[in-house]
């Protein structure tokens, strides 16, 4: 059975033409995805040769997919949405010089395959959507030899009072989890954790001149070990398989 929040998505890009965090301009919501591309394409550098095939699950409206596409140069990447409508507004933003290595698709993350020969797929922010999450990550164990996830940080508390009164996230079923849950069920499906870190205080939303403020107290916070884990909004995990 689709998602739920399905629904929510095609709509924003009905109304909108993408995601909210990605057409609207809003500061906060450049800088808090900025950083979260740039830390994974970082990663990529770090770990995977420009001849890698990436899936990139729940890429949404593409904007994000095109930004690792342009910033990383992978052989191929593949983005795979449920939500149609975005898909569409995805194929439309393929720039030119792009369109050999960027390509989008409508799929679901419980059953998508590696059929364009991925061996790494990008998860950002697809886990806290879903309505069974362990049927998704066995999936992906069956299917992938590494996987990178970026979730919203279940340690933060302040998450998680937004989960319950923001109408935008009730809306699109937002429900962050435990980290050790998530390793959790990763590691019961055959991975591995290469790698673990909290990150970004600035939240998608916010009010510029607060956002800013937290800019500049972010890499203090992140420095700290157990502030960071309960103050920082982002979880970003490397998985591997055995």
């Amino acid at each position: 059975m689709p998602e739920r929040n399905i629904f929510a998505f095609n709509n924003d890009t009905a109304s909108q033409g993408g995601y909210v965090y990605t057409t609207v301009e809003r500061w906060s919501s450049r800088v808090a995805t900025a950083r979260q591309t740039d830390e994974i394409v970082s990663l990529l550098e770090r770990n995977f040769p420009r001849s890698v095939r990436i899936a990139d699950l729940g890429c949404g409206d593409g904007t994000f997919t095109i930004e690792i596409a342009r910033k990383f140069r992978p052989r191929h990447i593949r983005g795979i949405d449920p939500a149609a409508l975005a898909i569409e507004a995805a194929q439309r933003r393929i720039p030119h010089d792009l369109a050999p290595s960027v390509a989008f698709e409508v799929g679901s993350i419980y059953d998508v395959t590696p059929k364009q020969g991925e061996t790494v797929a990008v998860i950002r922010g697809v886990l806290h959507h879903l309505d069974n999450v362990r049927a998704a990550i066995a999936h992906l164990a069956a299917q992938f030899p590494a996987v990178i996830a970026l979730e919203p940080n279940g340690y933060n508390p302040m998450l998680k009072i937004m989960e319950k009164v923001s109408t935008y996230h009730r809306v699109h079923d937002e429900k962050s989890y435990w980290p050790p849950d998530l390793n959790r069920w990763f590691e019961a499906s055959g991975f591995s954790v290469v790698s673990q870190r909290y990150f970004g205080l600035v939240p998608y939303f916010c009010p510029t001149l607060v956002a800013k403020v937290l800019k500049v107290a972010e890499p203090l916070v992140e420095a700290v070990p157990l502030v960071k884990h309960v103050s920082c909004g982002t979880n970003f995990i490397f998985y591997k398989k055995e």
